[in-house]
């Protein structure tokens, strides 16, 4: 059965899977603030381009009804960190699987270190 999910099969770079890991420690452990708030489009559908983050950092200027501020808080400085990285190693699912979604994910090793968040 062949796995098509690039970051599920392989893991994320490092220094993402960190801070996911920093801000989920930040929050007692709920990561439902990264992975259903206004980051989900980062931290749960595994958007790592710079684009992807700002428009997160921007819902969590509009949408801070939704949380309380202290949520919010810890939120932005994940996205804020991930900025902080290059594009290039933290948004690292190869083109070439990116542009083939019908192939398995272990056709395309990562090209750095990698490793999974603690999604629990």
């Amino acid at each position: 059965m062949s796995n098509s999910c690039w970051y599920c099969y392989w893991g994320w770079a490092v220094p993402a899977a960190k801070i996911f890991n920093e801000a989920k420690r930040r929050l007692d452990g709920w990561d439902d603030p990264l992975t259903l708030g206004p980051a989900h489009i980062v931290w749960a559908d595994e958007n790592f381009d710079d684009n992807s983050i700002k428009v997160c950092l921007d819902s969590c200027d509009k949408n801070k009804t939704d949380w309380p501020d202290d949520i919010i808080v810890v939120v932005k400085w994940s996205l804020e960190e991930l900025l902080k990285i290059p594009e290039k190693d933290r948004d690292i699912e190869p083109q070439a699987s990116r542009d083939d979604e019908d192939s398995s994910a272990e056709l395309f090793p990562p090209t750095c270190p990698v490793m999974r968040p603690y999604m629990i």
